[in-house]
């Protein structure tokens, strides 16, 4: 098995070793698997410098639909063809809308970037570098960065604990506003340092890195992958009831 190193946040490893975020199921919960949401080719084409998407990532009889499933985009990463993987990504994580801050630059760029991403990942053992990378070549926001670098870790087989989707519905306006609540409630000591934030404007990777301390914490405390923790956390957390 392979893991990433993570370097934790010293005040929110504190904190989350302390006080587990509250989660009623006993067993996690299964990633969004992208089977109700259907991408037309066509649209896509001009995403990619291939003529089409590699035939598994269609529909079954169904010419022109392809399905942005977990495993699909994992395999198209794993296969080098990252800008497909990318597309896939950003219909898998609801980001349809803002395609134009995604590609602000050209297709041969991102590209390139993206093949970088892989092989800094698979040196290092980290994704900080491919963080910044993406970050400051492409201009990602936090969402898009996470979610591309989960499963571009997943696609070199870090599968225990790779970097896992922040997003601003669930994880920011509420998972995080009920960790910041739980170390408010039990905040005693005066040599206790509060934990900062999980994002700024910058898009920093030790904003980020903040939130993975907590989930790496969390994952380790239930015996989960990161993945794992995530995708329950995110169900539960989700405004109204569970995600679909």
């Amino acid at each position: 098995m392979k893991y990433l190193n993570w370097q934790y946040d010293e005040s929110t490893e504190y904190w989350a070793k302390r006080l587990l975020i509250p989660i009623k199921s006993k067993h996690p919960e299964p990633q969004y698997d992208g089977l109700d949401y259907r991408l037309r080719e066509k649209t896509w084409k001009k995403h990619i410098l291939k003529d089409s998407f590699p035939a598994y990532c269609h529909y079954p009889n169904q010419e022109g639909s392809l399905l942005c499933s977990p495993s699909n985009i994992i395999r198209c990463y794993r296969d080098q063809r990252v800008l497909e993987g990318l597309a896939l990504t950003v219909a898998w994580g609801r980001m349809t809308r803002s395609k134009g801050n995604i590609y602000q630059e050209s297709n041969q760029i991102i590209e390139e970037t993206l093949q970088k991403c892989l092989r800094l990942i698979e040196k290092t053992n980290s994704v900080k570098d491919s963080w910044n990378l993406l970050v400051r070549r492409l201009h990602w926001s936090y969402v898009i960065t996470s979610k591309c670098l989960h499963f571009l870790a997943r696609s070199l087989s870090y599968s225990i604990n790779p970097p896992v989707p922040i997003d601003n519905r669930v994880i920011i306006n509420r998972v995080w506003h009920t960790f910041e609540e739980m170390v408010t409630n039990n905040f005693k000591a005066s040599t206790e340092i509060f934990p900062e934030e999980w994002w700024d404007d910058a898009v920093s990777w030790n904003a980020y890195n903040r939130y993975m301390t907590a989930i790496n914490c969390w994952a380790s405390q239930k015996d989960w992958t990161t993945t794992q923790i995530e995708n329950t956390i995110f169900q539960e957390y989700y405004p109204n009831g569970k995600a679909t």
